[in-house]
């Protein structure tokens, strides 16, 4: 059967008083510890607590409490707790987060109980030890894993290596070509500015082009008005002459109306 059971403990004293006192071999405790400062509550939030059974045939129960909320918490034991008959000593380790501990004990009797026959031995039931069991236990699981873990590391270092490697061209061959992109932007930059200077060149060359295209449009304007003035002329016949003559006299020697040659008094040819 379980039994509830309050404990009281004053950290202002060493001792606990323990508040319950029917309690027969075999029974399980559903025990819930209060903790005072003298008459006051003791908040323990966060802290640990740490409870041993010691019983009266050399058996140890142990129980552990990682974080307790406020003055008081409830720490369940099995039947281990009660299958020595006589005085069980206990002992609660309050333990803060400096490290710092407090030690109270207390005492219960567990009495006999002819109505039930127990069949379960009284043992150790150390909770650190049970810890300790199940990490080992763990480890012997993971052993193998370990194992297989190691070797397929070995399986990858050869590729790791290669990853290594192919990095270490790969990054000789961005550094030339980041050499040689910046060898390229300054013949680019080059380019840049000489194809500016041409630029200025060429509107220069633009502007003066079109200044002649004027004056020579202009010219041709002025020509065209001339001949126009000139046809317009009373005279344009008399002056069509002229030219041909001209034009005659720069090409040919001079002619008779026989079409003979003019000479002069020491018979030579008169050149036009």
């Amino acid at each position: 059967m379980q039994k509830p059971i309050k404990l009281s403990i004053d950290t202002t004293n060493a001792n606990g008083e323990c508040l319950y006192e029917n309690i027969r071999k075999g029974d399980t405790l559903a025990m819930t510890i209060k903790i005072f400062q003298g008459s006051a509550s003791l908040d323990l939030t966060g802290q640990k607590m740490h409870i041993v059974l010691q019983k009266p045939d050399g058996y140890s129960v142990e129980k552990i409490v990682q974080s307790v909320t406020g003055n008081q918490f409830v720490v369940n034991f099995d039947v281990q707790a009660t299958l020595g008959i006589g005085d069980v000593e206990g002992i609660v380790e309050i333990s803060d987060s400096n490290g710092t501990n407090i030690t109270n004990t207390f005492t219960f009797e567990v009495k006999p109980n002819p109505s039930t026959n127990i069949v379960v031995k009284s043992s150790d039931q150390i909770e650190t030890l049970q810890q300790i069991q199940k990490l080992i236990d763990n480890y012997n699981d993971n052993a193998d894993n370990l194992a297989l873990q190691n070797q397929l590391a070995l399986q990858h270092e050869n590729t790791l290596t290669n990853l290594n490697n192919t990095s270490g061209t790969l990054a000789s061959r961005l550094e030339t070509d980041i050499a040689t992109g910046t060898s390229v932007a300054e013949r680019l930059e080059d380019d840049i500015t000489t194809g500016n200077a041409l630029d200025v060149v060429l509107k220069a060359d633009i502007a003066n082009g079109t200044t002649l295209n004027n004056n020579l449009t202009i010219t041709i304007s002025d020509g065209k008005n001339v001949i126009a003035q000139l046809q317009n002329n009373a005279n344009w016949q008399i002056i069509q002459q002229m030219f041909f003559l001209i034009n005659k006299m720069s090409i040919s020697n001079l002619e008779d109306e026989n079409g003979d040659y003019l000479v002069d008094e020491n018979n030579l040819e008169f050149i036009g």
